[in-house]
């Protein structure tokens, strides 16, 4: 049977991946001390297996990470099921849309940031924040212009704190959409008044007072489907140093696609027309029957 291939971790990760992948929190609940809390509104953009370890991975850059005891496991409810339910040995909720992801009676619970050398303390101060309406735009176009790593690709570059803040994981694959940009650009290859109308339009949307209502989104968390803007495909796949998930319109978004960047890219991880849940965990059930 399938089901006896893969370890009962690998198949609560998968059970969790496909209800909760590029969904957004409504409401998270931990109930032990941990160093970081999860935003209500941040999205969620992968879960990972590891021996009994679950992590799952935040849009800012959180991650969430829990080790099952003997006993323990992810479970995943409707609603109205889970009020129905004995709450008591529950240690994380998670809610999305009408489900809620639970975590029962795990042995370590913790969260941190997620490994990106890029926002690392010791690299240099943070950039201005985009979301403060006081914020000099002006420096943060002169920190894109004058990057130090002249090959990092803009899809890079917009996640560098050092540069600015503000910017998450779901907003940069937007904001390249409607730039029109070619994620994997070289940041060198943009003129100032390209850095300029990036900048310019980053921050507007985040001070917008319905930035964080929106959820309507062109191209994040639509792997396979239509583009709006150009009827293409839309694609998923992972890049930078730190494997951040990526999504963008290959068709569209082609400005400066001439001056690539090859480092850290992988062109297409994701077939299209197939969930990245549902590819990761027929990569997993491949691995696990080559090793058994």
């Amino acid at each position: 049977m399938i089901s006896a291939i893969l370890t009962s971790t690998q198949r609560q990760a998968a059970s969790l991946r496909i209800a909760l992948i590029g969904k957004d929190i409504r409401s998270a609940t931990i109930a032990e001390d941990v160093a970081l809390g999860l935003k209500v509104g941040s999205v969620i953009e992968e879960v990972r297996a590891f021996g009994r370890e679950i992590e799952i991975v935040f849009d800012d850059g959180v991650v969430l990470r829990t080790k099952m005891s003997l006993r323990g496991s992810w479970k995943v409810f409707h609603i109205a099921d889970w009020q129905r339910k004995k709450r008591g040995a529950a240690k994380v909720l998670i809610q999305v849309e009408n489900l809620i992801a639970a975590c029962i009676d795990p042995s370590e619970v913790e969260t941190h940031h997620d490994f990106d050398p890029r926002r690392h303390p010791l690299l240099g101060r943070n950039g201005p924040d985009l979301s403060d309406p006081k914020t000099d735009l002006d420096l943060c176009v002169e920190l894109m212009v004058e990057y130090q790593d002249a090959d990092a690709t803009i899809a890079e570059v917009l996640l560098d704190q050092r540069v600015m803040r503000g910017i998450g994981n779901v907003f940069r694959c937007e904001l390249l959409w409607t730039c029109e940009l070619h994620p994997w650009a070289k940041v060198s290859s943009l003129s100032r008044d390209e850095c300029r109308e990036l900048v310019s339009i980053a921050a507007e949307i985040l001070q917008s007072r319905h930035a964080s209502h929106d959820r309507t989104l062109a191209v994040y968390g639509r792997h396979g489907k239509e583009c709006e803007r150009c009827t293409g495909q839309v694609r998923v796949t992972h890049h930078g140093e730190a494997n951040r998930v990526l999504y963008w319109c290959a068709d569209c978004q082609n400005r400066h696609a001439g001056t690539s960047s090859s480092r850290y890219v992988t062109e297409h991880d994701t077939p299209p027309g197939v969930h990245p849940a549902e590819f990761i965990y027929l990569s997993e059930l491949e691995r696990a029957r080559k090793s058994g």
